[in-house]
């Protein structure tokens, strides 16, 4: 417990020290003054990864040097702190953003005009939904409704900004509606609920046809693999009309037309003087306690949790099983083990998970969350077949024999003798691969999971602050995989009469002291 607690203070401490030095670090005293496209020639360019703006950069800006971030956000902060010069951003988003985060500007020519619709499947099923869907945004076009909607989405009232959403099981059906909520107005979480221009029109097109609504947040590189793979119905978040688009999906009418700024940093903004401890907690406030934001992170660290102990449990007993195949006299289960090993091993996890999500069940409705453990699972399975492999091999052939001598059955000697002395060998290593299983669910965001890590990026998008989510969620993981090699550790105790031994002689030496 005082080692817990030693720790939990120096992760603290280093905490604070971070704080520190991010809020006091230096910044360009000179920073270039972009007026021009042209300047950015030959400089850092931020693209989100999936989106249209990356053939776009090349077109527009000569010799760019292309940097890859997962969400507005991180481009308004990566620009703000100098480490891109500009980036391409569709004019209503980029607007909310130099409202949210001061610093930023856009340049006032439009590079090129754009049209933003609702995406179908490409089938027989969704060009019908497709055609429903533009009778609709027709009807509320004529009727005034729409530009009242573009109105209230692009104002700076955020008290007016409200969606009524549709019961979850229509009439009609339930729509499975995905969508990247750190695209602001388009699509953004408000008080712990996805809102949004292309939200409220959603859920009015529901309400008007007697469909219910089920809403999936997932990152926009992975929007339309859920659309074609049949795991979405519809799908929206700002999405730009292409010609490469619509050869794999349908498109809507547009819904908004608009055009593609080139978001750079302001340099004559003025800085803020505030206070250190001030602008920790005006910081505090905004990513925790507004909106109740702190619900997020809590229930993303509920997912995170449930993941990595069902994926470990799992994986071990699968592992066990690998295993035992490999330990066969047979030529073929052994083959059969070993090749499967190879292929997990070989495959990165955040691959084989969008495969299993996309491809083995993209025509099942099993939930996201099943098929991340299941694909956590199996990959944690192969290193851990070889980590027990290791350990039973490494037990002398003599402890199997004297128990066999003394009356022990085959299945007894295992259990009872050789597996016992071969857990002390391959537990520790197990505890290392368990705490980089809990890290590793931290992609689970590609598939449509809210967990700690998706959490955190979502108030990211919101706050445009970096520094204190991450931080926090560190923290965070580090608790967990902390708690996990403790109990990883206390069952190593109880396996090993030795270990067992000393813990008995510490207690015994501190009650006498």
């Amino acid at each position: 417990m005082k080692t817990f607690r030693k720790a939990m203070c120096f992760v603290l401490l280093f905490a604070a020290v971070l704080t520190l030095v991010g809020c006091t670090g230096n910044k360009n005293d000179e920073p270039q003054v972009i007026t021009d496209i042209s300047q950015l020639a030959g400089c850092g360019v931020g693209v989100v990864t999936g989106s249209a703006f990356d053939t776009m950069t090349d077109e527009y800006i000569e010799n760019a040097d292309k940097q890859y971030y997962e969400s507005y956000a991180d481009l308004a902060v990566a620009l703000s702190k100098g480490k891109i010069s500009g980036f391409l951003v569709d004019e209503p988003v980029g607007r909310m953003l130099c409202n949210e985060q001061k610093g930023l500007r856009f340049l006032d020519k439009y590079i090129s005009r754009e049209s933003y619709a609702f995406a179908f499947p490409k089938t027989d099923e969704g060009g019908a939904l497709r055609n429903r869907f533009n009778e609709f945004l027709s009807q509320i076009t004529a009727d005034g409704i729409l530009d009242e909607l573009k109105a209230k989405w692009l104002s700076d009232d955020e008290n007016a900004k409200a969606v009524t959403y549709p019961p979850e099981n229509g009439s009609a059906g339930t729509l499975r509606f995905v969508t990247d909520s750190r695209t602001a107005p388009f699509s953004y979480v408000k008080d712990g609920q996805v809102v949004g221009y292309d939200i409220d029109i959603l859920c009015r097109f529901c309400e008007n046809y007697g469909y219910g609504l089920e809403i999936s947040d997932a990152d926009f590189a992975a929007i339309i693999p859920a659309l074609v793979t049949g795991k979405a119905d519809l799908v929206a978040c700002c999405i730009t009309v292409t010609e490469e688009r619509a050869d794999s999906v349908y498109f809507s009418d547009a819904n908004y037309e608009g055009g593609v700024v080139v978001m750079v940093a302001d340099a004559s903004a003025a800085a803020e003087n505030i206070g250190f401890f001030e602008s920790l907690k005006d910081s505090f406030y905004k990513n925790f306690v507004k909106e109740k934001r702190w619900k997020m992170l809590l229930s993303g660290l509920g997912i995170t949790v449930l993941i990595s102990v069902c994926s470990g449990l799992l994986g071990a007993a699968l592992g066990f099983g690998v295993c035992m195949q490999r330990r066969c006299q047979n030529k073929i289960p052994r083959a059969i083990a070993a090749l499967y090993i190879r292929i997990m091993q070989g495959t990165p996890i955040l691959v084989f998970l969008m495969i299993l999500y996309y491809v083995i069940f993209g025509k099942s409705d099993i939930s996201p969350v099943i098929v991340a453990i299941i694909g956590f699972a199996v990959n944690f399975s192969a290193y851990v077949s070889e980590m027990m492999r290791m350990g039973i091999e490494s037990v002398d052939k003599g402890q199997n024999e004297a128990a066999l001598a003394l009356g022990y059955t085959k299945r007894q000697s295992f259990f009872k003798v050789v597996f016992p002395q071969a857990a002390k060998h391959f537990l520790p290593v197990i505890k290392g691969e368990f705490v980089s299983l809990v890290k590793m669910t931290s992609i689970v965001g590609y598939i449509t999971i809210q967990d700690l890590t998706k959490a955190s990026d979502i108030i990211r998008s919101r706050t445009y602050e970096a520094f204190f989510p991450l931080i926090v969620t560190a923290i965070i993981y580090f608790v967990i995989s902390w708690l996990l090699t403790i109990v990883l550790g206390r069952i190593e105790i109880r396996l090993d009469p030795k270990k067992r031994s000393k813990k008995r002689k510490s207690r015994t030496k501190e009650v006498n002291l």
